[in-house]
């Protein structure tokens, strides 16, 4: 496996000063209409870490899956009736001029396999560890849906809202296409400065932090800026009230309109942030917003922000999707993966992360045996309906999104055999081994983008022994004893 150089985080932070040079920078200036659209400015400043010359740099264009026309789907058949309250809606992304500072128009075309993808054409390729500065004008229309993009009966969702840089790798652009399910995104951490200017009777929560607000009329104008984030959301909504406390330097803030036990909730927040911060090390962000929308799923993770769906209606659940949310800021936010070819390695070492988080906090009555239990039950009832269907089932978990045939087989796969597959590492080598392997993964991999190999080889290195087998028996679908 591979040999890692591990560097101890122990008492040590992470400099986000540091993290934030040699990276992309995001200069955004956003106009929220009434109409629920977007007219937007974006400057691109270009950071090629990559070992070749590039003479055009691709965006994937999220909104697009939601167009009228679209071959992408945004949600399953199961969920559609949540999703669209309203009745259908659609939303687009539109980019009517690309250039550079001196006001040169930029050759681009919208490609992808269902034009998803932005290729902008460079008058000068852009060399290996270099800046390359232009312009994107674009306009975006926020469906009324359910969604992480899109508006509801009491938020505003603008998740994956921007042309976002695709990852380049292996010598070329990773494009990504929506799924129903899943987390369909992969980027990059960069930096973000972001200008919006909104109605006043609005509430904004959004990744980043708030530096200057002002107002003019009927409008409120938010500078926000974040450094070194793997993407960039924004939630806005006239029902917000809002809870604060502070934890070792960190403001944990929580947007709710519907939640008779806020205080729980913020003080769930805060544990969280506390537990993940001792056993995989500090948060290194100022802050952290937990928000309350409408969104058709439990919750979404962003950079410094999650959504927490309205609709879940028990308090148990609730707090499990808190504690699930706020672990991904180390899982896909701090420590980066490609989210839709490998989910188990964010979804499953989250899932996995509640239950260690539970075990420090007994006060939340949920026991680790208990877990275990129940997803042992769940999937072996899944293993046998799926097999009782279709008389055979892929029980493999290292696969893409759209090499699962439906959203149960990806649940149950990611989350649950995923969960089940941190639970037998554990048990093999020891809790203390397997919180000291996971400090080791993040200080190693903090704000960078890790693999499969990369994790099973932080495991091999911290404990000194040989996990190949172990772990790729759960990953292809065939678990062994030891």
């Amino acid at each position: 496996m591979l040999g890692i150089f591990l560097i101890s985080i122990y008492g040590c932070s992470l400099s986000l000063d540091r993290a934030s040079k040699n990276l992309t920078d995001y200069k955004m200036e956003i106009i929220l209409n009434e109409d629920y659209s977007l007219d937007a400015n974006m400057q691109i400043c270009y950071y090629n870490n990559s070992e070749s010359a590039l003479s055009s740099i691709y965006f994937n264009l999220y909104p697009s899956a939601f167009r009228n026309e679209s071959q992408q789907e945004v949600i399953s058949l199961s969920s559609f009736d949540k999703c669209y309250y309203n009745g259908t809606c659609y939303g687009s992304i539109d980019v009517f001029e690309v250039y550079d500072d001196s006001g040169l128009n930029l050759n681009f075309e919208i490609s992808g396999d269902d034009e998803n993808i932005l290729i902008v054409y460079l008058q000068k390729a852009v060399e290996p560890e270099s800046y390359i500065q232009f312009n994107i004008d674009f306009t975006v229309i926020i469906p009324n849906i359910n969604h992480r993009f899109g508006y509801g009966e009491s938020t505003i969702n603008l998740g994956n809202f921007f042309p976002i840089a695709c990852v380049y790798e292996n010598g070329k652009w990773v494009e990504i296409e929506y799924s129903s399910y899943g987390d369909p995104f992969y980027s990059e951490v960069a930096n973000y400065y972001v200008e919006i200017t909104y109605p006043k009777s609005l509430i904004l929560a959004s990744t980043g932090k708030e530096t200057v607000s002002s107002e003019a009329g009927n409008k409120k104008i938010s500078v926000l800026k974040a450094k070194a984030v793997r993407d960039f959301a924004i939630v806005l909504s006239e029902k917000f009230k809002v809870l604060t406390t502070v934890t070792d330097k960190v403001k944990i803030y929580y947007y709710y309109y519907d939640d008779e036990l806020a205080g729980e909730s913020l003080t769930t927040c805060k544990k969280a942030i506390e537990a993940y911060s001792e056993m995989f090390g500090k948060y290194p962000y100022e802050e952290v917003k937990v928000v309350q929308s409408n969104f058709v799923h439990g919750g979404m993770e962003y950079p410094n922000i999650v959504l927490i769906s309205d609709d879940i209606d028990d308090y148990q659940t609730y707090t499990h999707v808190i504690l699930h949310e706020l672990a991904h800021q180390w899982w896909y936010g701090v420590v980066g993966n490609n989210q839709t070819e490998h989910a188990w390695l964010d979804e499953g070492l989250t899932e996995f992360s509640c239950a260690l988080f539970y075990e420090k906090h007994p006060e939340f009555n949920v026991a680790m045996d208990d877990l275990i239990d129940k997803a042992n039950s769940s999937y072996q009832v899944f293993k046998a309906i799926y097999e009782d269907v279709l008389g055979d089932i892929n029980t493999s978990i290292n696969r893409s999104l759209n090499n699962f045939s439906t959203e149960p087989e990806y649940y149950n796969l990611v989350y649950v055999r995923g969960f089940l597959l941190m639970s037998s590492v554990n048990d093999l080598i020891g809790s203390k081994k397997f919180i000291k392997c996971l400090k080791n993964y993040y200080s190693n991999y903090a704000f960078k983008i890790a693999t499969p190999e990369n994790f099973i080889g932080v495991f091999e290195k911290t404990i000194m022994k040989d996990l190949e087998e172990f772990f790729n028996s759960w990953l292809n679908g065939k678990v062994i004893e030891f």
